[in-house]
């Protein structure tokens, strides 16, 4: 799916009251935003409405708005991947990138993100921010509670998109997870992970692969929590900044098929988010695959 129009051609901003929840998306009838709209909206999949994509590059939420920094910050970056000439936006880091500026938004607007019905978490986004989880490429490079990057504690209300070689001053690659959050009470980590393949073995690969370093630092956290810092080589301090728990979601939103049936070690610790559920997360992004 290639880019049709580079950011240059994106017409000077204005605001919109209605900016992040155009591109969140949402039911005509749950919505009264909608109320006398007549221009700048789509149809997306499922009976939603969203605004263009052009649109939503375009505008921006009026300042004194709490999702403006969020919805601005999310914009700039997905504007940056679609002026690279010939790049697929429906795989890779561009597809991290939508999902970053719609979840933060939604995380904004709704205080809350929610995978699935009954699996949500609670989360006011208040920024969105590049960050690293391990300080190299291998397991034991977790650097637990710590953003890699600065070796800061780790900061509630803030969507981290997972820095890789080059970008802020990381020189490796991140592996395990694209996007990261604290929930509102720092209890727990919340790791995504997102694919664009249509592979049952590629989504089965990253399912497992999450799932095992999960369940691993899991335990790892039950161990912090019973026996005390002291008794495993970390101070008080360091103990103290790690979460409770660590949940894992893995996002393929082009991934369809119907008899997938995942190991019982890939869904130990994993959701997996696929299909018209996950497209659902991108909001009005959605559309680029109808591009």
């Amino acid at each position: 799916m290639r880019t049709v129009w580079p950011p240059d051609e994106i017409p000077s901003s204005e605001f919109d009251l209605n900016a992040a929840r155009l591109l969140v998306g949402g039911s005509v009838a749950e919505d009264e935003q909608w109320s006398g709209r007549v221009g700048n909206l789509v149809l997306l999949e499922g009976g939603r409405i969203g605004g263009e994509l052009e649109y939503l590059l375009a505008v921006r939420p009026l300042a004194d708005d709490p999702v403006y920094p969020v919805y601005l910050q999310g914009a700039k970056r997905v504007k940056r991947v679609l002026g690279i000439p010939g790049i697929d936006v429906v795989e890779g880091a561009p597809l991290e990138t939508a999902y970053a500026w719609t979840l933060s938004c939604a995380a904004a607007v709704n205080g809350d993100l929610y995978f699935k019905k009954a699996i949500g978490f609670k989360f006011r986004c208040k920024a969105l921010k590049p960050g690293r989880l391990f300080s190299g490429t291998s397991d034991s490079s977790f650097t637990r509670g710590r953003n890699a990057l600065d070796g800061r504690p780790l900061e509630t209300g803030v969507l981290y998109y997972a820095a890789e070689r080059g970008e802020a001053g990381a020189s490796a690659s991140h592996p395990k997870c694209d996007l990261f959050f604290l929930t509102d009470d720092g209890e727990e980590l919340v790791v995504i992970d997102v694919t664009g393949s249509a592979s049952d073995k590629t989504v089965l690969r990253k399912m497992e692969a999450l799932s095992k370093w999960v369940t691993e630092e899991q335990f790892e956290l039950k161990q912090i929590e019973r026996a005390g810092a002291d008794r495993l080589d970390m101070d008080q301090a360091e103990a103290g900044l790690a979460p409770r728990k660590v949940r894992g979601i893995v996002l393929a939103p082009f991934f369809d098929v119907e008899d997938f049936r995942p190991s019982n070690d890939a869904q130990l610790s994993v959701l997996l988010v696929r299909s018209a559920a996950a497209r659902k997360l991108l909001g009005a992004v959605s559309q680029v695959a109808l591009w």
